[in-house]
Parts: structure tokens; sequence; C-alpha cells
């Protein structure tokens, strides 16, 4: 799957012009929790998830099943 790939002059260089998906949910605490921890015990798959530009995605979604399970207990 090929995608045309735009490129912005900055000065005599051209620069590719990636962008990342905006993601607007929080990660919230158990987001955050999770990441430090790949950060310190994972580091590859932090490294792969931020280059490709799917770590706040990853963790905006294990945060809501964090979240979920947390209500399931408290009831």
């Amino acid at each position: 799957m090929m995608q045309e790939l735009n490129y912005i002059r900055c000065g005599d260089y051209y620069i590719p012009d990636i962008r990342l998906q905006e993601e607007t949910r929080p990660i919230g605490r158990w987001g955050r929790m999770h990441r430090d921890y790949i950060k310190e015990y994972n580091l590859i798959l932090f490294n792969d998830l931020c280059l490709s530009g799917e770590l706040w995605m990853y963790l905006a979604d294990l945060n809501e099943q964090a979240q979920n399970r947390l209500e399931l207990i408290i009831e």
C-alpha cells in the first residue's frame, strides 16, 4: 500500500510532511502508568508504538479497558 508523500521546503532541503493521527481521548491514570511501565521494561514495544504513531491510541484504549474493569470490580 503506497501513499503519496508530500514534502515541505525548508531552506535548501525538502522535509517529508508527516502527520500523526489526531486522538482526542485522554490517556488517563492507567494509560500514564502503562506508558511509564513499557518505557522502562519493554522499550522495543514503546519505540515501535511511538514510531508508528499509535502510542496515544494504544494508551487511550488501555485506559478505557482498565477503567471499565475497575467499575465492574467496584460494583
